[in-house]
């Protein structure tokens, strides 16, 4: 479910609108869904695009939060466990951006460049300790401890959030106003 729900804030976000059509399939790793009857299907597909349409609410009002059931470990370095809740939406996060990077590379102001690249290390530093600790690296927050350096992560990611979504919707909202007939 939390991964899920990070793969779909990715979506919700994309520069450009992508229908169902095209990311269930990746959800399910399956185009048929693979479903045991019509009414588990209905069911199922319900329910992700109940969870979707929330996620895509907080993308539209520019004040995305994590969905109800994905909470956040009181200790910041449980969060990097693979099976916290938060650690799943970064990770789901993560293969939703990848999925749609060409799309973010070609319509992203290169004055973005910074505060995209920030907002990316924020939104997927919890996808494991290895990553984070390549962060921490890459960073030279060395001198920091990796909890610390998670601490304030934790502390970023809703402004993280917001920016990201923001560019995204931003960019989305510049080429609906381009097309002919507007």
């Amino acid at each position: 479910y939390c991964e899920l729900a990070g793969f779909l804030f990715a979506v919700a976000c994309s520069p450009e609108m992508v229908p169902p059509s095209e990311w269930l399939p990746l959800v399910f790793n399956d185009p048929e869904g693979g479903f045991e009857t019509q009414d588990q299907a209905q069911e199922i597909l319900t329910a992700i695009m109940a969870l979707y349409n929330h996620v895509n609410h907080g993308v539209l009002e520019r004040n995305p939060l994590l969905p109800p059931g994905c909470p956040i470990q009181p200790d910041p370095l449980a969060n990097l466990d693979a099976d916290a809740p938060l650690s799943q939406w970064a990770r789901g996060f993560a293969d939703g951006h990848d999925w749609l990077v060409e799309l973010w590379e070609e319509y992203a102001l290169d004055e973005w460049d910074e505060e995209l690249g920030v907002c990316l290390m924020v939104l997927s530093f919890f996808c494991s300790r290895k990553l984070a600790q390549a962060y921490r690296k890459e960073f030279r927050e060395s001198r920091k401890s990796l909890q610390a350096m998670a601490a304030e992560t934790l502390d970023l990611l809703p402004e993280a959030m917001a920016s990201y979504a923001h560019m995204g919707r931003s960019i989305y909202e510049a080429l609906l106003q381009q097309r002919p007939g507007r």
